[in-house]
């Protein structure tokens, strides 16, 4: 199975997927309503009758923000902690779900059942949320490795050792792609040890991690092309957001419920599209078996 036809038939596979995509999207909603709270009740308990506030909406307003921070900085501080715990547990929700999206592209005949979607979450949570840990390591490193490398060539930003900012700004745009390519291979070699995990139903990660470069390695061009189809969708669909998006101004009830909308169409894309990826490289993965 080449790229283009595992792109078209991770399409599908979506799109019989359905109720799972809307679950996903209702989960994602929820979260986002529930972190959302706190900063709601916030600003309407401190800039509920504020003028400064509409004021401040058709654009950025360096001197408002500004003096909430003064006024409020322990409360927003509260608020910023409560939504770092928020994001702790859109994470595990994401790493939960993702067991049972696993499960349905598993199936022969792909097709949502609660049942077994239900039961994948729980069965592999564990074992996904160690390996997305030890990913998350591995991204870090390098990361880490490329920041030192920068740094040690631009003689630490330290700009009374360097001439200009084009060393900078060169080196920047040399190693930025690299980076990026090396950080594509990751998420991967990622993927496809995800599904290591649920097919071979081992509970030691360490043969699926290594079982999955291997994999990536040999299959290098064809994996790549199906992430590279995956990256210019997400890219079109952010572009066509972005431009209808940057049309409207929040000055009025209406254009804000237009964002509002336009925001929730653009969460559902993206759930699709996690579905999309998650259904190519599996169709991939079973391909190869």
């Amino acid at each position: 199975m080449n790229a283009i036809t595992a792109y078209k038939e991770a399409w599908k596979a979506v799109w019989k997927t359905r109720k799972m995509w809307l679950l996903l999207y209702g989960v994602s909603f929820l979260l986002a309503l529930l972190s959302a709270m706190p900063l709601q009740g916030f600003m309407a308990d401190n800039l509920g009758n504020s003028l400064a506030l509409n004021q401040s909406l058709p654009g950025f307003n360096y001197g408002f923000i500004g003096d909430v921070m003064n006024e409020y900085g322990d409360v927003i501080s509260l608020v910023l902690n409560q939504s770092l715990a928020f994001a702790i547990c859109f994470f595990l929700a994401t790493v939960f779900c993702l067991g049972g999206i696993l499960s349905i592209f598993k199936q022969e005949e792909i097709e949502y059942n609660g049942a077994i979607f239900w039961q994948g979450c729980s069965r592999y949570f564990w074992r996904l949320l160690r390996l997305s840990i030890y990913f998350l390591f591995f991204h870090l490193l390098l990361f880490g490795i490329f920041a030192s490398a920068y740094l040690a060539y631009t003689n630490g930003l330290n700009p009374f050792e360097t001439e200009s900012e084009t060393l900078w700004i060169n080196t920047f745009h040399i190693m930025a792609p690299i980076y990026l390519l090396f950080a594509t291979f990751l998420f991967m070699v990622h993927d496809y040890a995800k599904l290591h995990v649920i097919h071979s139903n081992r509970i030691l990660l360490t043969v699926p991690i290594l079982e999955a470069f291997r994999l990536v390695f040999r299959n290098l061009i064809k994996f790549f092309s199906l992430y590279l189809l995956n990256i210019l969708t997400f890219l079109s669909f952010f572009g066509i957001y972005f431009l209808l998006k940057n049309s409207f101004l929040a000055n009025s009830f209406g254009t804000i419920t237009l964002l509002f909308l336009l925001t929730q169409v653009f969460v559902m894309l993206r759930v699709a599209l996690k579905l999309l990826n998650l259904g190519g490289v599996t169709l991939m993965y079973k391909n190869l078996k």
